[in-house]
């Protein structure tokens, strides 16, 4: 009995120690990215205090101050109504850019058709829109290029929860948001 509890120790001893090992080379391994990312902390924090020192002396604010200001104004606000978009120019290609746009609902898609004889044709592309993720799209990108001289439209479609666009589940609002002619070169 005592030759089976001594071996039933080791056993115990060998697996701590290998635990350990494993242990120590994970906290290593993953360690050192950590370490990584704090000196690019301390350095960050050296060029904020550098700055803020420099501003002081010049008697203006830091240039971070500046940065999260310009942030605020560059961030899209999202306008609900009745839905509308103002375009600029398009020239041919691969995306269509929104001027403004307000936006029917809270949550959707806005897309680009084809236009053709006064009927809707296929979605070259769609961008989702939401008020709560703060997502208001100031382009759409296509899957196909728009042609000079050609007619497509702007719609709407419903967001069913997914997040994923799927015509059988988002639906296209009625009507025509707006239509457009791309530019000849």
């Amino acid at each position: 009995m005592a030759e089976q509890e001594k071996q039933d120790n080791q056993k115990t001893i060998v697996a701590f120690a290998a635990g350990l090992l494993i242990g120590g080379l994970l906290v290593w391994v993953f360690g050192g990215a950590t370490d990584q990312n704090s000196n690019v902390d301390d350095n960050n924090a050296t060029t904020t205090e550098e700055v803020t020192e420099n501003a002081d002396d010049d008697a203006s604010t830091s240039t971070s101050e500046n940065d999260a200001e310009d942030e605020a104004d560059a961030a899209p606000v999202m306008q609900t109504g009745t839905g509308a978009v103002e375009l600029g120019e398009v020239a041919a290609g691969t995306t269509v850019a929104l001027e403004s746009a307000t936006f029917p609902t809270d949550e959707g898609w806005i897309g680009v058709r084809d236009y053709n004889n006064g009927q809707l044709g296929g979605i070259l592309g769609v961008a989702r829109f939401s008020k709560a993720q703060g997502l208001v799209p100031q382009e759409i990108v296509l899957q196909r290029s728009t042609r000079a001289d050609s007619t497509y439209a702007i719609v709407f479609f419903s967001e069913n929860g997914d997040r994923i666009f799927n015509l059988a589940n988002d639906v296209q609002q009625e009507g025509v948001v707006e239509t457009f002619t791309v530019a000849e070169k």
